[in-house]
C-alpha cells in the first residue's frame, strides 16, 4: 500500500509536465495546485488508503478540467464537488490534528467538524470559480443555480466524509461483537499478567500469606498450638502434672 501511495504522489509532477507540454498554461497551473494538495496529504501522514483516495480525487478533478468534462457533462461538476470536498474536509481535519495539536474529536464531533470544514471549503471553491471566471477563463461555469448546486453537493460530500471517517477511526468490531471486547477487558489477571479465568484457585492463592514462623517449624502448620508451646508436639512427655 505504501508503494502505491508513493506512485500516486509522483502522478502530480508528471501531470504538471504533461499539461505544460501538450495542453496550456491554465491546465498546468491547476496541476500545480493539485501538487500542493498531494504534498499536504503526504506531510499530514494520512493513512495510505485515505492518501491514495484523496490524491486520485484531486487528480481526477484537475484532468476533468483539462479535458473539458465539466462542459460536456452537466452532472460531472456536481460529482467532483461532492467527492473533492469530501476528501479535502477530512484532509483539513487530519492536518489540524497533526500540526496544531488538535485532539481527535469524538464520533459526533468528528461528523460536525468535518461537515463544517466542508461547508467552508465549498464556499471558498465558489469564490475561486468566480475569480477564475473573470480573471482566467470565461468558460468557467458560474451562476446562481450552479453555485447553489455546487455548495449543496460539497456539503453533502463533507457529511458523508465525516461519517466514513468516524467509522474508520472506530476500528474493526471484534468477532463476538462489542460485548466481547468488554468481557475480555473484564477478565481478572494476576500480578504477572496470567489469565485467572481458567484457574479459580489463582485468586485465592494470591491472597494467601505465608507465616514466616512456619519456615522454622514446618509442623506448626499441622498443630496451631505449637505457636503457644513449641515443645508440645515434639515431646509429649514434657507436660507437667499437678500433685
Amino acid at each position: 500500500m505504501s508503494r502505491l501511495a508513493l506512485a500516486v504522489r509522483w502522478l502530480g509532477p508528471l501531470s504538471v509536465l504533461l499539461t505544460a507540454l501538450f495542453f496550456d498554461a491554465v491546465g498546468a497551473s491547476v496541476m500545480m495546485l493539485v501538487c500542493l494538495g498531494i504534498t499536504v496529504t503526504w506531510r499530514a501522514r494520512l493513512p495510505a488508503a485515505l492518501e491514495i483516495v484523496t490524491d486520485l480525487t484531486l487528480l481526477l478533478a484537475a484532468w476533468s478540467s483539462v479535458f473539458l468534462l465539466y462542459e460536456k457533462y452537466a452532472y460531472w461538476d456536481l460529482v467532483i464537488h461532492f467527492a473533492a470536498t469530501a476528501v479535502l474536509a477530512e484532509l483539513v481535519l487530519r492536518a489540524l490534528e497533526r500540526w496544531s495539536r488538535l485532539s481527535p474529536p469524538g464520533p459526533v464531533s468528528h461528523v460536525v467538524v468535518v461537515s463544517s470544514l466542508g461547508a467552508a471549503l465549498a464556499l471558498v471553491w465558489e469564490y475561486l470559480e468566480f475569480v477564475g471566471y473573470y480573471l482566467v477563463d470565461p468558460q468557467v461555469n458560474v451562476g446562481y443555480l450552479d453555485t447553489m448546486g455546487d455548495l449543496a453537493a460539497g456539503h453533502a460530500g463533507a457529511v458523508v466524509a465525516g461519517i466514513l471517517g468516524t467509522w474508520a477511526r472506530q476500528g474493526p468490531v471484534p468477532p463476538g461483537g462489542p460485548r466481547a471486547a468488554g468481557d475480555a477487558a473484564a477478565v481478572p489477571r494476576t500480578a504477572g499478567g496470567a489469565n485467572t479465568a481458567g484457574n479459580p484457585r489463582t485468586t485465592a492463592d494470591q491472597d494467601t500469606v505465608e507465616d514466616p514462623r512456619a519456615m522454622d517449624n514446618p509442623r506448626a502448620i499441622e498443630d496451631p498450638r505449637t505457636f503457644e508451646n513449641p515443645r508440645s508436639t515434639d515431646d509429649p512427655d514434657t507436660t507437667e502434672t499437678k500433685d
